[in-house]
């Protein structure tokens, strides 16, 4: 762990008591790094360190609709397969770059069984 992550966990272990579970901390760290989810129209949010360091939405150069880099993937076979090789013409490719179990992913569960079925 960092110097910053020890002090995020020293504070929450303070906010929730020192006798918190490993459980406590983890989602007490969690709420503490989205802030800037919750407080997503104030700006202040967005400028403070600790937001900046942990939003990687905002890392890059790419923008919505640039075109895809090609890069090598580990298929569920353990073979390397390119991106770019499941591009089809008339046919999306979404890309999710995060944990299909938390709940932000979960919620959308609808809409992408939506796009699936239309594709």
């Amino acid at each position: 762990m960092d110097i910053v992550a020890d002090l995020q966990t020293e504070l929450i272990k303070k906010a929730i008591g020192e006798d918190a579970t490993q459980d406590e901390i983890q989602y007490g760290l969690h709420i503490f790094r989205s802030a800037h989810q919750l407080y997503g129209r104030d700006p202040e949010f967005h400028n403070l360190s600790l937001y900046v360091r942990h939003n990687r939405a905002k890392q890059g150069n790419l923008k919505l609709g640039d075109q895809a880099v090609d890069v090598r993937l580990l298929n569920t076979n353990g073979e390397f397969v390119s991106l770019l090789s499941h591009c089809h013409p008339n046919r999306p490719l979404l890309i999710l770059a995060g944990s299909y179990t938390r709940p932000p992913f979960r919620g959308l569960v609808t809409q992408l069984n939506q796009l699936i079925h239309f594709y």
